[in-house]
C-alpha cells in the first residue's frame, strides 16, 4: 500500500462501522468521486480461469493502492480477463489506504457503495460484521484446495467461527540491517535472530556512528515494532480470550526497560519520526537496523543497488518466550447490501486460485495466508538467495490483540496509540514504568468498555 497505515484517522472514523447500524444519515457521502478508477490496459495478458456464467452483470470493487504498482496492474488485467470470461463488467476503485477506513465506514453506514471491499491493516470482519455476508463457502473451498489456513489468516477472517472476510495477504514487519556495519562491531552471525542480538549491539553501533533506528512516535512502524517485542517476551495488552486487560505485568516492565536502554542509543529524532523515518534512516547509509516492511529494502534495492547489497532482511526477532511479529494485511469482504453478491463470491473464489502470479506481481511483498500457497520454493522469495529464509515468515506473525483475538477493542487501541504512548512516555522520562503502565491499562479498559468481547 502506498501509505503504511491509516494512523492519523480519528478513533470515531475508524470504528464508525460499529455505529453504522445506528443509522447515521450519510448516504449522500457515497457519491464521492474516486481519484484512481482503473480501466484495465488492453495489452494485459494475464489469464484468469474459466468461471461460472450467469452470476450478474457488474461488480464494483474498492481497494487500496498497492505499494508495488506492478501488483495493481496485475489485478487490473486479471479482473478484466475474469470479467470477459464471466460476462461481468468489473470496476476497480483504488484509493490511498489511509482513506479506506473512513470510506468503508461511510459505505457501511449508508448501506450503499461497492460490492467487494478490501480493507488494509484493520479488521474489516470484526469491525463490520453486521454489514458483511458470510463467506465461509469461499474460505472453506480455499482451505480444502490449498492445505488450510495459517493461524494469522483465521484470526483476521473469522468472527465467532464464521468467515466474514477473505484474507488476501500478510505484510510482516521485518529486520533490515547493514551486515557490513554489524560486522565492524564484531557481530559474526549470518542472520539477525534475537532481540538480544539487537540490544547487545546497539551501543556498539551507536558508538561507531551507525545507530539503530525505530520510531518512538505515533506511527504504524512503532505500533508494530513494540507489539512484536512485547509478544516475544510474553507481554500483551489483552488476555488470551481478549476480555481482560493484561498490560500490567512483569513482562511489560521488562520490555519497557530494554526499550529505554535501546532508545538511549538511538538518535533523539526517533520521537518525531513519521512512518517513513525508518526508511530514510536505512537509506541514508548511516542507519544500521530498522524494523519495517520489505518495501523499505525494495526501495533501496531500486534506487541504490550498491547499498542494497550491504543490507540483509530477516524475520521477526526472537525473544525468550517466542518469535512473533506484528503484521499488516489485506482482507476482503462482501457487503450484505450488495446487489452483486454472486459475482463477488465467484470473483474471490477464482482469485484464490491465481496466487503464484499474485506473489510474483507483488515482488514478494504479499505473504500468503494459505498453507498450500506457502509451499517452497515460493515465487520471488524462493528464487532470491538473500530472502529464501523468509518463506516461513507467515507462521511467525499475528494481528493486533494477540494472544487474544483481533477484536474491535484491539483495533481501537491500535488506532489510539496506547502501546506507543506507553513506550514513549517511559523512555523519554515523562512517566515512571508504573505510571506509564497504569495509564495504558486505563485506556485499554476504556477500549474494552466501548467494545466488549
Amino acid at each position: 500500500m502506498d501509505a503504511k497505515t491509516p494512523s492519523t484517522l480519528s478513533r470515531r472514523r475508524l470504528l464508525e462501522g460499529f455505529a453504522a447500524s445506528l443509522a447515521v444519515p450519510i448516504a449522500a457521502a457515497c457519491t464521492t468521486d474516486f481519484s484512481h478508477r482503473t480501466e484495465p490496459p488492453a495489452s494485459q495478458t494475464i489469464r484468469a480461469p474459466a468461471t461460472a456464467k450467469g452470476i450478474g452483470r457488474s461488480l464494483a470493487i474498492l481497494q487500496g493502492a498497492h505499494v508495488v504498482p506492478e501488483f495493481d496492474a496485475y489485478v487490473d488485467g486479471w479482473a478484466a480477463d475474469w470479467g470477459a470470461r464471466s460476462g461481468v463488467a468489473v470496476r476497480i476503485d483504488r484509493i490511498p489506504p489511509a482513506d479506506l477506513p473512513a470510506r468503508i465506514a461511510v459505505e457501511a453506514a449508508a448501506r450503499s457503495g461497492h460490492d467487494l471491499v478490501g480493507h488494509f491493516a484493520y479488521g474489516l470482519p470484526v469491525l463490520f460484521t453486521s454489514s458483511l455476508i458470510d463467506v465461509s463457502d469461499v474460505c472453506d473451498r480455499a482451505a480444502a484446495n490449498y492445505g488450510g489456513w495459517l493461524a494469522a489468516g483465521e484470526a483476521i477472517g473469522k468472527v465467532k467461527a464464521k468467515w466474514y472476510g477473505y484474507p488476501e495477504f500478510a505484510v510482516p514487519f521485518l529486520s533490515s540491517w547493514r551486515t557490513d556495519l554489524w560486522k565492524k562491531v564484531g557481530f559474526a552471525k549470518a542472520h539477525l535472530e534475537t532481540w538480544d542480538d539487537l540490544f547487545d549491539n546497539a551501543g556498539k553501533l551507536n558508538a561507531a556512528g551507525s545507530p539503530v533506528g525505530t520510531a518512538m512516535s505515533q506511527t504504524s512502524d512503532a505500533e508494530h515494532t513494540w507489539r512484536s517485542l512485547m509478544w516475544s517476551y510474553g507481554a500483551a495488552e489483552f488476555s488470551a480470550d481478549g476480555s481482560q486487560v493484561a498490560i500490567d505485568s512483569r513482562e511489560t516492565r521488562q520490555v519497557l526497560d530494554l526499550t529505554k536502554a535501546l532508545f538511549s542509543q538511538e538518535e533523539p529524532a526517533v520521537i518525531s519520526w513519521s512512518d517513513f523515518g525508518n526508511d530514510n534512516h536505512l537509506r541514508s547509509g548511516k542507519g544500521s537496523w530498522i524494523c519495517d516492511r520489505i518495501d523499505a529494502y525494495r526501495a533501496i534495492e531500486a534506487r541504490d543497488p550498491v547499498l542494497a547489497e550491504k543490507i540483509a532482511v530477516d524475520g521477526p526477532l526472537k525473544g525468550p518466550v517466542a518469535q512473533i511479529g506484528s503484521m499488516q494485511f489485506t482482507v476482503y469482504g462482501i457487503w450484505n447490501f450488495s446487489k452483486n453478491v454472486d459475482a463477488a463470491r465467484q470473483f474471490l473464489t477464482d482469485y484464490s486460485d491465481d496466487w503464484p502470479n499474485q506473489m510474483t506481481a507483488s515482488k514478494g511483498y504479499n505473504i500468503p495466508f494459505l498453507k498450500g500457497h506457502a509451499q517452497k520454493p515460493m515465487p520471488v522469495l524462493g528464487a532470491d538467495k538473500k530472502l529464501t529464509h523468509l518463506q516461513d515468515i507467515a507462521t511467525a506473525v499475528r494481528p493486533v490483540g494477540y494472544p487474544g483475538p483481533p477484536s474491535a477493542a484491539a483495533y481501537d487501541a491500535l488506532q489510539t496509540h496506547v502501546v506507543t504512548d506507553m513506550f514513549t512516555s517511559y523512555c523519554t522520562g515523562k512517566r515512571s514504568a508504573d505510571d506509564a503502565i497504569a495509564e495504558a491499562a486505563r485506556r485499554l479498559k476504556d477500549s474494552l468498555a466501548r467494545f466488549p468481547i
